[in-house]
């Protein structure tokens, strides 16, 4: 029933801080007969039609405001529109108005007039068309409706009248909009942080506001924003009756992280629900979608699951347990877990970690982390995994306790290395940091009670027996993490463990990876010591063994510059887990292969890795690959090549600094190479290998860069420490010229390279860049393509013929190593050859 009155029909405040968008301006600066503006709650329709009327945009108008709060008829409408008009002095009083009175009064109109209509989706569909004749019957009237959901006006009106329909694409808040906003709200922002909050929450303004309006600076100078008042917001709109049928449609889509079409059968019990989920998935703004997934924007999927959990966590929980179950059916455990922490079913997180150990340890070593710190403590001590977990992988010092272990010798066949290294600090942290049943208590507390440090808890029989594999197993997670030192601390750690058991199968095996381990990170006698000890146990070789042993034997034989062949091993012998040990060793004969002068036999193998690895390599051969390309392409002159594949690899780790350093040194960047390598002294403890080649490159950078004194002491210590090691590879790596030129005649270093193997041998890598090779012609022409001029411009500066210009151009490019004007320049700079000096 309509009462006079019921609809408020004053003009709505505007934020104080409120930015239109460009499509908004531009339709209020030639405001047309009908105007639409469709869009979900929050999205400023009602504010940017405040603004034009209080900006003084429209002063040269009447207006009308008409605000509709609940359900309303075609009647009512023409009741409340009439009232609205009497409030504007526009129309006089009627007992009885309707249609025929809002005629009446728009045909008396003398000046425009501007009426809202706010809340057209609370009107039956059909006065739509009767707006639209109204437009066309009066040309001083402008209509401006408001509406949540698409509407027939929408398609009717535009066909019909002069219109312009205003939706979400041309109502979402952008980056430019976003940053004026901040910029109002005080908030000193930059284009790349704005450009996330959009993000998060897909432009919708409302929610980007409520963002910025909680966000605030960290003491590290980060932007952090509070998703408080976004999620209050977030609730309003899910609180709305019009939104009521869609909730649980909503928030079931925001519990994975990105939702594939077939899992809504699982997220959704209701026919109708799933058809609603695929008009969201298909249609809905606020989706991202990518490679056949979508997914909410995590600070808008945040939102909506602080309300899912906060009034329905029962619901929720089950959803990420159906998810994870499914995850699970579909061989993905590492999100299976993820959705089964959620869901805090215990039992399915410890089937899929018992189900997928070898894989979750070596790729997802954090997510077993918090499983772990999650699972009740009873759990816990009934899995030999999860205790391994617990009291090796889990400890925050373990990295550290490798690389001292390393280095103070302790990793060697009878060393003692500590079994439980969590300090007293660490325990005290852990048992009050609020993390609920992280272990059991004799883990936390230990050492505290009187335990001696270092000693190992007492376990069930079953457990003791399965920590030397599973320490193994750690092991190899960390070699193929691209970790040498940490896999030859968890493997030395796996063989210890198994002697105290006498089980000597369990310690070859650990001996064995230990071993390849060493070898990789060069300590070669140590890699000997190893293989020894590994051939004196009383059992057969395992299958690790099987396929370190030979890689092992070869790679050290390479080291000391050996006649090697390196072993040939047929993938489908070996188990899957150990192929890409196979990898290894082909990256390995390459890099050999290149310090030999056999590029075509390095390039074959990288031929065919590129045909056969797939996309889920491991870390090791991943950067080992990288490495071994930037070396190819230097070895064969293509320094250009060789900086496109640095600049486009991500590896980090000790041999990709070697291969940076190795690089800046060819290309003739003396100065970066000496920055890249000035702490290669701290690698040669843990690194030997790679300290070496860092301490190589330092001694012949600092040579050529005239720091005589410090490239004769570089090179001292290098060959020091290959006299320790009997590393000798490492030498091919840099001109023999320079290492002569550096080491004087009757030196510990000059006698040290002119005996075998190093006698006589030479590096492959071709006669580093130099500024000098450039004429001052070219240096001139190099000078002016900086200013990016065309050839013909250059020559008349520098009164050249054209001809003669291309000629000089040719030569940079030749002797810079490089095809065309671009990478001329970027080797320019790194030669500093732009200095004017």
């Amino acid at each position: 029933m309509w009462e006079r009155g019921s609809h408020r029909s004053r003009l709505p405040r505007v934020p104080s801080v409120f930015c239109p968008t460009p499509a908004a301006e531009a339709v209020v600066r030639h405001l047309p007969p009908l105007v639409v503006l469709r869009a979900p709650r929050g999205f400023g329709k009602s504010s940017t039609v405040a603004y034009w009327l209080r900006s003084g945009q429209l002063d040269d108008r009447s207006a009308a405001w008409l605000t509709l709060s609940r359900p309303t008829t075609q009647t009512d409408l023409w009741r409340a529109m009439h009232d609205a008009l009497v409030a504007a002095g526009l129309a006089a009083a009627d007992e009885s108005p309707g249609r025929a009175s809002v005629d009446g009064a728009l045909r008396t109109l003398t000046r425009r007039l501007v009426i809202v209509i706010d809340g057209l989706h609370h009107l039956e569909p059909a006065v739509d068309t009767e707006l639209v004749e109204l437009t066309q019957a009066h040309d001083l009237l402008h209509l401006v409706v408001i509406s949540r959901v698409e509407r027939p006006i929408v398609s009717i009106g535009p066909a019909t009248v002069d219109a312009a329909v205003l939706g979400v694409p041309e109502l979402l808040m952008t980056t430019v909009g976003a940053g004026l906003l901040a910029s109002r709200l005080g908030l000193d922002v930059t284009e790349e942080e704005v450009s996330r909050v959009v993000g998060e929450y897909a432009g919708w303004p409302a929610l980007v506001r409520a963002a910025l309006l909680d966000s605030r600076r960290a003491a590290d100078g980060r932007l952090v924003t509070d998703p408080a008042g976004v999620s209050r917001y977030v609730a309003l709109i899910l609180a709305d009756a019009e939104h009521e049928q869609w909730w649980d449609v909503v928030t079931a889509l925001a519990v994975p992280e990105r939702l594939r079409p077939d899992d809504l059968g699982v997220l959704l019990d209701r026919p109708e629900q799933r058809s609603a989920a695929e008009v969201v998935l298909a249609e809905s703004f606020t989706m991202v979608r990518s490679n056949g997934t979508a997914g909410y924007p995590a600070g808008m999927r945040q939102a909506l699951l602080e309300n899912f959990v906060a009034k329905h966590a029962e619901r929720y929980r089950e959803l990420n347990e159906r998810l994870s179950r499914r995850r699970r059916e579909q061989r993905e455990p590492a999100e299976a877990l993820t959705y089964a922490l959620r869901a805090k079913a215990w039992p399915l997180v410890l089937t899929i970690l018992e189900e997928n150990w070898a894989e979750l340890l070596r790729r997802h070593a954090a997510q077993v982390n918090a499983a772990v710190r999650a699972l009740p403590a009873e759990m816990v001590a009934a899995s030999p995994r999860l205790i391994v977990a617990r009291d090796y992988v889990l400890d925050s010092g373990a990295a550290s306790q490798a690389e001292a272990a390393l280095r103070e010798g302790l990793l060697r066949p009878g060393g003692r290395i500590l079994v439980s290294s969590l300090t007293t600090t660490q325990r005290l942290a852990l048992r009050f940091d609020g993390t609920p049943t992280y272990g059991a208590p004799e883990i936390l507390l230990g050492g505290l009670d009187g335990t001696p440090g270092g000693a190992v808890p007492r376990r069930p029989a079953e457990v003791e027996r399965a920590v030397p594999e599973l320490l193994t197993q750690w092991g190899l997670s960390m070699l193929y993490d691209n970790d040498g030192v940490g896999a030859a601390y968890g493997f030395a750690l796996a063989c210890q463990e198994a002697m105290r058991r006498d089980d000597e199968v369990a310690a070859r095996e650990a001996a064995s990876g230990t071993a390849l381990a060493m070898a990789l990170l060069g300590h070669t006698q140590a890699a000997d010591a190893w293989i020894q000890y590994a051939s004196r146990c009383a059992a057969a070789p395992s299958a690790l063994e099987a396929v370190a042993r030979p890689l092992t034997d070869t790679m050290l034989a390479a080291l000391r510059l050996d006649d090697v062949t390196w072993p040939e091993v047929a993938p489908a012998s070996v188990e899957h887990g150990l192929r890409p040990l196979l990898l290894l060793s082909q990256v390995a004969a390459g890099f050999a292969d290149i310090l030999h002068g056999r590029l075509e036999h390095a390039r074959i193998k990288l031929q065919r890795h590129a045909a056969d690895h797939d996309d889920e390599q491991e870390e090791v051969v991943r950067a080992s690959v990288a490495a071994l390309q930037v070396d190819l392409a230097l070895a064969e002159g293509r320094i250009d090549r060789a900086g496109a594949l640095l600049a486009a690899t991500d590896a980090g780790g000790a041999w990709t600094l070697a291969t940076r350093a190795r690089h800046a040194f060819y290309v003739g960047a003396y100065a970066e190479a000496i920055r890249l390598t000035e702490d290669a002294a701290s690698f040669a403890g843990a690194r030997p290998r790679v300290g070496l080649e860092l301490l190589l490159i330092l001694a012949c950078a600092s040579w050529r860069a005239g720091h005589h004194d410090v490239a004769v002491d570089q090179l001292a210590t290098a060959v020091g420490i290959a006299a320790d090691t009997e590393l000798r590879s490492p030498f091919l790596t840099v001109p023999r010229a320079d290492l002569e030129a550096i080491a004087q005649q009757g030196s510990l270093a000059r006698v040290f390279l002119d005996r075998p193997p190093l006698a006589g041998t030479d590096t492959v890598f071709p006669e580093p860049l130099q500024a000098g090779q450039l004429s001052a012609a070219e240096l001139r022409v190099l000078r002016e393509l900086r200013k990016g001029s065309p050839l013909a411009h250059i020559g008349r500066r520098l009164y050249l013929s054209e001809s003669t210009v291309k000629t000089h151009v040719r030569r940079i490019y030749r002797k810079l190593g490089v095809s065309d004007r671009t990478h001329a320049l970027e080797r320019a700079r790194e030669l500093s050859l732009f200095d004017e000096s």
